[in-house]
């Protein structure tokens, strides 16, 4: 699925590895106690990202991730067996559902509007980006759109039992961005497509399809070594994000974010390709530009 879009990014951040202090975004002590890792960090980042654009109001809020909020649905499961199913206590149900970044988010900014969130595994952030390009296409202005996920102990050890991480670094985070329909002097880029490919595209299609997307000065940022690999043997600039963010399903936001502050630094670079590959799942491409 491929789809043109004009969504102006006015205002992003990412949190990952280096996790801000949280008092400066979620000044309740109790509400901040209550919220998992996962919460904090996306709850932090969209506040981080809305400050940069300073904007509090938005006309949607859109999110999307392939884990969801797992600290949480393992705790809820955990106190299944130790209660034997019974006088269970519903917090940790509530805050381990996947629209729970959504709901807070909306909740604290008291906002009343469209809420979606997308669990399309590796496509979830490219999901809602689409739908975020949709809803602008029908007149809303502001739209807040962010990925998240979180890698705790216990997915770590699954998936290493399964050889993830053999090949692969294990990653989590949280990127939120304020996308606009009209350009502002300020914005840190525009999102011009998101393309969602088959599962069965092979590696040389995937970089056929990326290649076509090149005009001018361009960089390839990458989420599978193997794409960079080929991309650079046809003479391109290519790199492979996922050594800093790590792999998890929607790593591309924080690769998004990251394409963002490197149109800032390098006033030479005029487009950003990302090119999504998570294991055994679909793969996705969002080119940015100036």
């Amino acid at each position: 699925m491929f789809m043109k879009t004009n969504l102006y990014i006015l205002g992003a951040a990412g949190i990952s590895q280096n996790e801000p202090d949280y008092k400066d975004f979620i000044q309740d002590a109790g509400l901040r106690r209550r919220m998992s890792r996962v919460i904090r960090m996306s709850v932090a980042s969209s506040i981080m990202a809305m400050r940069e654009a300073a904007v509090d109001k938005f006309d949607a809020i859109v999110t999307g991730t392939g884990w969801g909020c797992l600290a949480d649905t393992e705790k809820f499961l955990v106190s299944i067996i130790q209660n034997n199913e019974r006088l269970l206590n519903p917090s940790s149900f509530i805050q381990s559902t996947s629209n729970t970044v959504g709901a807070q988010i909306a909740l604290m900014l008291g906002d009343n509007h469209y809420n979606n969130t997308f669990v399309h595994g590796s496509s979830s952030f490219e999901s809602a980006l689409t739908d975020a390009a949709l809803l602008v296409s029908e007149g809303k202005h502001l739209v807040l759109a962010g990925g998240f996920d979180e890698l705790t102990s216990t997915k770590r050890h699954l998936l290493g039992r399964m050889g993830m991480w053999r090949e692969h670094k294990g990653g989590e985070g949280a990127a939120f961005f304020v996308l606009a329909s009209e350009p502002t002097s300020k914005q840190r880029g525009v999102i011009k497509s998101v393309e969602i490919l088959s599962l069965n595209e092979t590696y040389n299609e995937i970089c056929n399809k990326a290649e076509k997307l090149v005009n001018g000065n361009t960089l390839f940022m990458c989420g599978d070594v193997s794409i960079a690999s080929i991309l650079n043997e046809r003479g391109f600039k290519s790199e492979n994000y996922k050594e800093i963010t790590g792999e998890f399903p929607t790593a591309s936001a924080l690769a998004l974010f990251f394409a963002t502050e490197r149109l800032a630094e390098d006033n030479e670079i005029e487009k950003i390709v990302l090119v999504n590959k998570f294991i055994k799942d679909s793969s996705t491409v969002i080119e940015l530009v100036r």
